[in-house]
């Protein structure tokens, strides 16, 4: 099958996990020319895929809290900008002459897949909310609802693949849960527990690396793009030892993106989970904490970190019980690009 891919470019997430789809679906003999933006970009450009920028549409941050605002007027100029590039755009797709499109949370496919009469599957973690019916904490609902809003209108797809960290059964024929999709960096890994806490932040937060300088252990930290040591603190970019670091850490304490989270689980890593102020982040905190994995908290103290850290134990046995198939996901892909494509073109 000829498959256009469009892929989200908001964190690294999105073209990780698009990476060993597209390995696996190459491998299968199909042909994949891949939609994105951002930094997923030049990602997948330097792992060797087909890769057409688009505009695509993000979450925009002001102060560390989604902005409606700013989201709203900076996505309104990027499909203004898609819809100048029309005309480029439809001859990439006219060339290329698509059997069927995916998306992992990324607009101009669906789009695409609409206009041409193509069948179109989602495969992501985020649908988890629009399509199974979940408890939500008070406090917690009108996020809830208003995420689940915005997911459920931004495709309609013949066929959902659903990553997440729990075997939830669904009566929807269309919908299949699976477990989530590992980097093969991450499965070759040997995990060890040595002295230093792994720090993964999306954006620079000076008040919680004001907190670790107060804690007598040894952090490795990420995401402030810098490479050098401050007493107990050691900064470097995401590009230098990451995955050395992420098997040999003690702990991690991060942002709570589906990914991380679940190499962590994978390799045994008890979690400290800061969510971004969006209702999938929290959701992901909240998985950790209650399944006992680790500890969530929007705004951190010197206190609920050290707590965290002087329980690793315990969390490590609650982990040891959370099993992965990384190899699931794969086999279900497969099977619905499979079904989907012989119903569509019967």
């Amino acid at each position: 099958m000829r498959i256009l891919y469009g892929v989200c470019g908001d964190g690294f997430g999105h073209s990780s996990r698009a990476m060993e789809i597209i390995s696996h679906l190459q491998k299968k003999g199909h042909k994949v020319l891949v939609f994105t933006f951002g930094q997923a970009t030049s990602v997948l450009k330097n792992a060797g895929f087909r890769v057409v920028e688009v505009e695509g549409l993000e979450l925009i941050f002001k102060n560390n809290k989604p902005s409606l605002k700013e989201t709203i007027i900076n996505n309104s100029g990027r499909i203004c900008r898609n819809l100048i590039d029309f005309y480029r755009i439809k001859k990439i797709v006219d060339n290329f002459s698509p059997d069927i499109c995916i998306s992992d949370m990324e607009t101009v496919v669906p789009v695409v897949s609409f206009f041409y009469s193509l069948p179109l599957v989602s495969i992501d973690n985020q649908h988890i909310i629009a399509h199974l019916k979940m408890k939500v904490p008070k406090g917690y609902k009108k996020d809830f609802y208003l995420t689940k809003i915005g997911i459920s209108g931004l495709l309609k797809a013949d066929a959902f693949v659903i990553l997440s960290f729990l075997k939830k059964r669904t009566r929807k024929e269309n919908v299949y849960i699976v477990n989530p999709i590992l980097r093969k960096e991450i499965l070759l890994l040997k995990p060890k527990i040595k002295d230093k806490v792994l720090v993964y932040q999306t954006k620079p937060d000076k008040r919680l690396i004001k907190i670790l300088r107060k804690i007598p252990e040894q952090f490795v930290i990420y995401g402030y793009n810098m490479q050098k040591k401050e007493g107990n603190l050691e900064f470097r970019k995401v590009q230098d030892k990451f995955f050395e670091n992420l098997s040999d850490c003690k702990a991690i304490i991060a942002t709570s993106g589906f990914s991380l989270i679940s190499e962590a689980l994978y390799l045994g890593k008890p979690y400290f989970a800061i969510p971004l102020k969006q209702f999938e982040q929290e959701l992901n905190a909240l998985f950790v904490m209650q399944s006992g994995y680790g500890e969530y908290s929007e705004k951190p103290s010197k206190k609920k970190i050290e707590h965290f850290l002087a329980n690793l134990d315990f969390y490590r046995k609650k982990i040891k019980r959370h099993k992965i198939n990384p190899k699931e996901a794969f086999a279900v892909i497969d099977r619905v690009l499979k079904k989907v494509k012989k119903e569509y073109y019967i």
